[in-house]
């Protein structure tokens, strides 16, 4: 079921993520009290459930659970069809495709999700489609959010208390104690950032990799678009998800700013040379959740820092 998951998830977010978005600010919210009197950063605990980052709400006061991903942004909320999602009683407006796909799903508006300190109100919505009667592949899960929050505010995940802080970009400050990182533009609205590893050839490149809180693997790298990725001898041939086959090997070790973690397992796919880094050239959650993290896209920068899981070996 796990894996099943997955391979679904990967599959509609690739998929939505091809619509790309603008990244401008845009406080278009009614929270509990006006934005602009929000002095403290706003605070919602979460938990890890299935390597995902999920937080409680409600919906038309229905509680829900909320994931939170990265990987591409997009404007909308998403909503996991099933039978929780058809008693929400969404306002449905109509239909779209998922990208450039032929999958449709429907199209809602005027969406509040209701958080304990704060609400989003009069938003749109995609609500993927599902089949009655099939397992729901979304267990545990209802929607998701994206540049909702990565847009309107810079997003601290503290993995040491599980608490997501959302600080008004016009009032945060950060200390030194945080490795502060440039971030660059990437494929389908994603961000990328600049790292070195250490092959177990001991040859050394550097490579920009995407950021994707929704990634289930450490680290993801192509086989076939550069010449010096070398996959491992004694990498094995398996599937990585339903429907992508790959290799699971290790490099020796990566550097992120002033900070190396060693021995790290590698999810490598079979890519052609002019593909582009998303799904294919990047670290996942596993590696994320290494350090306490806060994404400042308004200013285009990452702030790392060490978390208790920092010298813990990969499972």
């Amino acid at each position: 079921m796990k894996k099943y998951l997955i391979a679904n998830v990967l599959l509609v977010l690739c998929l939505v993520s091809c619509k790309e978005v603008e990244t401008k600010m845009s406080n278009d919210f009614i929270f509990h009290k006006d934005y602009e009197s929000i002095e403290k950063p706003i605070e919602i605990p979460f938990e890890m459930y299935r390597n995902c980052i999920r937080m409680e709400a409600s919906v038309n006061n229905t509680p829900c659970y909320v994931l939170l991903d990265n990987g591409s942004l997009w404007d909308e909320l998403m909503f996991f069809g099933s039978p929780k999602v058809d008693s929400l009683e969404l306002e449905i407006k109509g239909e779209t495709f998922l990208g450039d796909s032929t999958v449709t799903a429907n199209v809602a508006e005027n969406v509040s999700v209701d958080f304990d300190q704060f609400s989003i109100r009069d938003q749109k919505a995609i609500i993927t489609n599902y089949t009655p009667g099939l397992p729901n592949i979304w267990e545990g899960a209802d929607l998701q959010v994206s540049a909702v929050f990565f847009k309107n505010f810079v997003v601290e995940i503290d993995f040491d208390k599980n608490i997501l802080k959302l600080h008004k970009p016009e009032n945060f400050q950060h200390n030194d104690e945080w490795e502060v990182l440039p971030l660059k533009p990437g494929p389908h609205n994603s961000r990328l950032i600049e790292t070195t590893i250490v092959q177990f050839n001991n040859t050394e490149i550097n490579i920009d990799l995407l950021l994707d809180l929704g990634g289930i693997h450490p680290i993801y790298l192509p086989i076939g678009k550069r010449d010096d990725i070398k996959l491992p001898l004694n990498a094995e041939e398996t599937s990585l998800a339903i429907g992508v086959n790959g290799y699971k090997g290790k490099i020796r070790s990566i550097k992120l700013g002033k900070y190396t973690l060693t021995n790290i397992p590698v999810a490598y796919t079979n890519v052609s040379k002019d593909a582009n880094e998303y799904g294919n050239t990047m670290i996942g959650m596993k590696l994320i959740k290494k350090f306490n993290i806060i994404f400042d896209y308004p200013k285009e920068r990452i702030m790392i820092k060490p978390s208790t899981d920092f010298n813990k070996p990969f499972k």
